[in-house]
């Protein structure tokens, strides 16, 4: 009689046993298939750019060399398995315009201009977000005021700033990058002013990043 119950509940106790470990593992196996992801949520950083020629594609003055120094914040909208969009405003600390020699928009040069100005619409797209280098796409529009007038004496203080660019994070720790890139950057007042020349900054820069997302270390 015990052996009539033992039995059929051993049986059971190990079935059930069974079918934990096996409801167990899959749980197991996608925690360690999960791949490494760097960045985070929030974005903290700075770059440093300059502009040894001017390009023509949009701007008339190509006589022009630019430095723009740029605090830079993003915010990660949308994630998905092999890239990434964020929202990527940035705050120019510092921009630098030298016009190098006399021209027909500025017979007064060589001048430098200094200035600042913030840039809110900004949206970037990161790819292979589980590589240690990971190329990006981005855009940046906004304006930057200036000391004086800009290009030309009839120019104006107001310049507006638009960019397309491409670069690559190199993440030296999960939540820290190096940031190499490049901007074709367009610079000009829309006729605000009585004159408006225009000029083209194609802007290489480097630049550093901190990454967190509240409550990973």
């Amino acid at each position: 009689m015990l052996r009539r119950i033992v039995v059929p509940v051993a049986a059971a106790f190990l079935f059930a046993m069974a079918c934990a470990v096996s409801a167990q593992q899959p749980a197991t196996l996608s925690q360690t298939s999960i791949p490494e992801r760097f960045g985070g949520n929030h974005e903290f950083g700075g770059i440093v750019g300059y502009s040894p020629f001017s390009g023509p594609v949009w701007g008339y003055d190509q006589n022009v060399r630019y430095l723009p120094v740029i605090l830079r914040y993003s915010y990660l909208l949308l994630q998905r398995r092999n890239w990434s969009l964020r929202y990527a405003p940035e705050l120019t600390a510092f921009s630098m315009i030298h016009e190098l020699a006399p021209s027909p928009t500025n017979p007064a040069a060589p001048v430098y201009h200094f200035g600042g100005g913030f840039t809110p619409e900004g949206f970037q797209i990161d790819y292979l977000p589980t590589r240690k280098a990971q190329p990006f796409l981005s855009n940046n529009g906004g304006f930057i005021y200036y000391a004086d007038r800009v290009l030309s004496p009839q120019g104006s203080q107001w310049m507006y700033s638009i960019d397309f660019g491409a670069g690559v994070n190199i993440f030296v720790k999960p939540h820290d990058a190096l940031t190499l890139g490049y901007r074709y950057q367009h610079l000009s007042n829309a006729n605000i002013s009585i004159h408006n020349p225009g000029t083209d900054a194609d802007t290489f820069y480097v630049g550093f990043s901190h990454f967190h997302t509240h409550g990973v270390r």
